[in-house]
């Protein structure tokens, strides 16, 4: 199944696609999105509203496509979006602070809500039936304390990405099972094969290999509880998840070295003939990334890979899945709260995010991301999206990164075990010892509870 976007079509013969949309998602009047007609500024101008919002063209483009379709449904209200240039904490004590943000869901603006720093949007929710329109999985995503305070649309997946020619060449299949995907490795590592490539220098990666490990192991719902700092890392579980991640390394299943391997350098492994440069140069045959780590490759190499869903340890256990969710969020203190909250109810709508869908399928470098909103045509989803998208609609739970979900205290930790344990698996003759990783994680977390950094 190749990785590479559907081509841009058309339907009824109209000529954009986001057009279509456009007139099939469009009441009159605007009136089921929420949009207030009335805004306006001093003197009849338009009011601008402030907004800030992280990420390159990979964001700008497509969202420019639908900013600009509000700013013609809406003309009294003008968008000024500027790039975020540094933490959540520091907009919110701004006065005033912007008036709409977009980000990931994240301990931050978690905190934030908690502190009653953002604005209720449960009114968007409601009008927009937001719900009902995004699923089981997402239903509860922005609510803190029972009040809706982010208005996500849409998210990030994650797979194990592989290299299909290499599967090919030797028989290989997607494995469902652990005993199966072990099978796959032994099988290369006998054919000359390096399995597997880990982005050691990348912590959002290295968090990927202990979450998935976990929810498999110990299932979801322990999982979530470590989150949300519940758990205590000195648990026999968790030295479990350890184990079985340092016994992989120990196998010779990684390429040597983890802890200088980029992002880039662990995804290129997988292409011969990319590598970022002779002196660095990896081959391996599969890696856990984020599907957005494809942005390193050109996109004839990327049709190159496909992906499989972690593999199943415990077939009795219920089945977890990471997915980055990113959304909306307006500030308490915004002054312009009526047309921020016109503009993200917009943005939720199935029409905004299918007229962002429809520019990202017309450009082959844009990797995408998967839309919220039920109404949103899958048809313009690549078949990888939709491939993803049917993967984590089956997971009975689904939970943030590690890297926006945990307070900066944890992730000092986890930083500090990464690096000592990628450097010691660099010699044979170090045995890691995984009390201490345990220990300093613990440590960590008790300073985290201490400060008032978890919420119980």
């Amino acid at each position: 199944m190749a990785l590479e976007k559907r081509s841009s079509r058309r339907k009824f013969g109209m000529a954009p696609l986001f057009l279509l949309f456009t007139l099939t998602f469009l009441p009159v009047g605007c009136d089921a999105q929420g949009i207030s007609p009335d805004a306006s500024g001093p003197a009849g101008e338009p009011v601008k509203i402030r907004y800030v919002a992280a990420g390159g063209p990979i964001w700008s483009v497509p969202e420019g496509v639908a900013i600009g379709q509000f700013h013609e449904q809406m003309p009294d209200i003008e968008i000024d979006r500027q790039w975020q240039e540094r933490s959540l904490s520091n907009y919110f004590t701004e006065s005033p602070p912007p008036d709409v943000i977009f980000g990931a869901e994240s301990h931050e603006w978690r905190h934030a809500a908690q502190q009653d720093l953002l604005f209720d949007l449960s009114e968007i929710w409601a009008d927009n039936n937001l719900a009902e329109a995004y699923g089981r999985q997402f239903r509860e995503v922005g609510r803190v304390d029972g009040t809706f305070r982010l208005v996500p649309v849409g998210y990030f997946w994650t797979g194990i990405f592989y290299n299909k020619e290499v599967f090919e060449r030797y028989d290989l299949v997607p494995p469902a099972t652990w005993e199966e995907f072990v099978t796959i490795c032994e099988t290369l590592l006998a054919n000359g094969e390096t399995p597997l490539s880990v982005a050691g220098q990348n912590i959002y990666h290295n968090y990927l290999w202990f979450s998935y490990l976990n929810m498999r192991l110990n299932g979801p719902s322990f999982h979530r509880h470590l989150i949300q700092g519940q758990e205590s890392y000195t648990d026999e579980r968790i030295a479990l998840v350890w184990e079985s991640w340092i016994s992989l390394f120990r196998r010779g299943y990684f390429t040597e070295r983890p802890n200088v391997t980029s992002e880039s350098g662990s995804i290129k492994a997988l292409i011969p003939g990319v590598e970022d440069s002779p002196l660095t140069a990896k081959e391996a045959v599969m890696t856990l990334a984020p599907h957005f780590s494809l942005r390193h490759l050109p996109p004839e190499s990327a049709s190159e890979l496909d992906f499989f869903q972690f593999p199943q340890m415990d077939p009795t256990s219920s089945v977890g899945e990471i997915a980055t969710v990113f959304g909306y969020i307006i500030p308490a203190k915004a002054a312009h709260q009526p047309e921020a909250s016109s503009f993200v109810a917009y943005m939720a709508s199935a029409e905004a995010q299918a007229m962002q869908m429809a520019r990202i399928v017309e450009d082959p470098t844009n990797v995408g991301w998967i839309p919220l909103h039920r109404d949103v045509d899958r048809a313009l989803l690549s078949v990888a999206a939709r491939k993803a998208e049917k993967i984590v609609g089956g997971a009975d739970e689904v939970l943030p990164s590690l890297l926006t979900a945990l307070p900066r205290s944890m992730q000092a930790g986890f930083k500090t075990v990464f690096d000592g344990m990628f450097k010691q698996l660099n010699s044979r003759e170090i045995e890691i010892d995984v009390s201490e990783i345990q220990s300093t994680l613990e440590e960590a977390r008790q300073q985290a509870l201490q400060r008032g950094d978890y919420q119980q």
